[in-house]
């Protein structure tokens, strides 16, 4: 096979392709594919640099809270150390008192000493309790015997730990420290006081806020838990006076980082995490670059490719409009044909190729209605004279046929065509008898919704057969719905107008959606098409004829009843329980959703 030969047959391919088509082709070969596979390799590697950012970022910030936390534990324990190596307070504790009067001097002499003023300058630090065996000392703001408090959580924990210093998390109920510590949450230091010698215990209360200061305040989702409970989390509300929150349980799509840190006995985990960096957050970040980019890459070239297809189209449809007209007899100049209107006044033919083939048809049409204009008008009056006399007759004999003889016409052609083996076609002329069949049979106006759907199926596998792969369809039913009882028609009236003026005015067809669905009151029908929807005008329009239809608006319009005759029709039975919202977007699709009662109305 030669290159002329194979130039030669891509010729006739690509000649018999519509222009239209050519311009889609074009369209998507050219513009659309580059746009989409260059623009995803962008938008794949912004959202790819961001998440490392993100990784950094939760780096950087699991830094700094873990040098806070380091800083704020290093404050407790300079505290800490005050009391533990001061001889005042190891004196004060081991002192037996005679009186109370002496015991009280002692007190605010110890007060007064700069180790009380360090505590009371620390603001990590919220209160101080040292536990002690001696008798004579009274339980108060600072002190309590150990009898009192051996009970309680965290003092078995000390003990049990045989550390000289423990951090520990615990929440106080109030009873087993009898009072001497406030319920809530607690994170404290607890240490033996026996530099000097002694069993005494210190127990220093953390500011719980103060702690987790630079953690409340972050961006990103942070949580410090332990092994059983969750210490502080800046994703959810943090009330002291609440039990800690059991261990956090993290999503695995999230962006982590997680920090061990070991403070005195206590081992937490400070996990960081932010959410991945996806098209949408790209989208919302980058909205002004985003549409630029598409601006210059798809809007403009789309523009210039409508207008040129605009450009073609228009003349080339006018053209080919009137040649079918010529090989019908009708010699008809382009500027009178149709809606296109090439006049000069309105749109020049032009002066490029095709506008020339238009000019020299128009010069030929006049040439061809000057020879025959005269003989070819009178016998083309009276053949149509004679053609609707017959017609007439004609319409006037088959009104009075028997509608049962078309069934049976109908029935004898499908029952030809399965004996061929053309089921797709016998399928279809089944599903038209029977919705013939029950078109005209008028004795009874309600029907199930079950016999509803199964007329709107049948009346979309016809369109079905008709618009190929341009037509796609769903016919969804509540089971609890098929029993309902519905005027008959009203819903397929909605589905013929998807069909009619959204699939077949798109040009890349589309699909139609039915859905059925019910609640205590009333029952729910949602017709939807991807078709070619509605501009702004026309949707008000149609909203406005439904809202106030009536019988006389059916009787004076020449075609496109179906709806208004639904509308009508439901108002009559069921009064103003019937809602109907139309929504529509141009070349996106259309929703009508009906609501109606499931009793008539009185």
């Amino acid at each position: 096979m030669g290159l002329k030969q194979v130039q030669r047959m891509t010729d006739m391919r690509i000649n018999n392709i519509k222009l239209k088509d050519k311009f889609l082709l074009l369209f998507i070969i050219c513009v659309l594919v580059p746009l989409i596979s260059t623009n995803g390799f962008l938008v794949s590697n912004m959202i790819a640099s961001e998440n490392t950012d993100g990784k950094r970022e939760l780096e950087n910030l699991a830094d700094r809270v873990e040098y806070d936390i380091a800083t704020q534990i290093s404050n407790i324990i300079s505290v800490a150390d005050y009391f533990y190596t001061d001889i005042r307070v190891s004196d004060f504790l081991e002192e037996k008192y005679e009186s109370g009067a002496a015991y009280y001097d002692a007190y605010l002499k110890l007060m007064e000493s700069n180790v009380v003023q360090n505590f009371k300058s620390a603001e990590t630090v919220e209160n101080v309790m040292i536990c002690t065996d001696n008798d004579t000392i009274t339980n108060g703001t600072f002190f309590v015997k150990q009898e009192n408090v051996r009970n309680s959580d965290w003092y078995q924990a000390f003990m049990q730990s045989g550390r000289q210093r423990l951090f520990y998390a615990f929440f106080e109920d109030g009873d087993n420290s009898e009072g001497y510590l406030d319920g809530g949450r607690h994170i404290v230091l607890i240490q033996k006081l026996d530099y000097f010698g002694g069993d005494d215990i210190m127990l220093l209360d953390v500011d719980y806020q103060k702690l987790f200061g630079t953690i409340r305040m972050a961006e990103q989702d942070i949580a410090v838990y332990d092994a059983q409970k969750t210490l502080f989390s800046n994703t959810e509300a943090q009330a002291e006076g609440t039990e800690f929150a059991p261990k956090p349980v993290f999503d695995d799509h999230d962006i982590f980082l997680e920090r061990t840190l070991e403070n005195y006995g206590a081992q937490w985990k400070v996990h960081l995490s932010r959410n991945y960096y996806d098209v949408r957050r790209l989208m919302k970040d980058n909205t002004t670059s985003l549409l630029l980019l598409y601006g210059f890459n798809l809007i403009l070239p789309t523009i210039l490719m409508a207008v040129m297809f605009q450009s073609f189209k228009r003349r080339m449809y006018a053209l080919n409009e009137n040649m079918v007209q010529v090989r019908e007899g009708v010699y008809e100049e382009i500027s009178q044909a149709g809606d296109v209107q090439l006049s000069v006044q309105r749109m020049p033919a032009g002066t490029d190729e095709l506008g020339n083939m238009i000019q020299t048809y128009n010069l030929m049409i006049r040439k061809i209605k000057e020879l025959i204009e005269i003989d070819f008008k009178n016998r083309e009056k009276q053949q149509n004279l004679e053609i609707s006399r017959k017609q007439a007759e004609l319409a006037a004999l088959q009104s009075q046929i028997n509608p049962h003889f078309m069934f049976n016409a109908l029935e004898s052609i499908r029952m030809h065509s399965i004996l061929k083996n053309e089921t797709e076609t016998a399928k279809i002329l089944e599903s038209f008898a029977v919705l013939m069949r029950k078109n005209i049979q008028w004795n009874k106006d309600f029907v199930t919704i079950a016999e509803e759907m199964d007329n709107v199926s049948r009346y979309l596998q016809i369109q079905k057969y008709r618009f190929g792969d341009r037509l796609t369809y769903t016919v969804n039913v509540q089971k609890e719905c098929e029993t309902f009882e519905i005027p008959k028609f009203i819903i397929i009236t909605f589905v013929e107008n998807a069909c009619v003026h959204g699939i077949e005015d798109s040009l890349t067809g589309g699909e139609v959606m039915v859905f059925v669905s019910e609640d205590e009151t009333y029952l729910y029908f949602e017709i939807m098409d991807s078709g070619s929807g509605m501009n702004e005008e026309d949707l008000v329009a149609l909203k406005a004829k439904i809202e106030y239809a009536d019988i006389s608006d059916i009787q004076k319009a020449p075609k496109s009843i179906g709806i208004l005759n639904s509308v009508v029709r439901m108002r009559q039975y069921y009064g103003s329980d019937v809602v109907i919202d139309v929504n529509s977007t141009k070349d996106e699709g259309t929703e009508i959703c009906v609501r109606i009662p499931k009793k008539i109305s009185s």
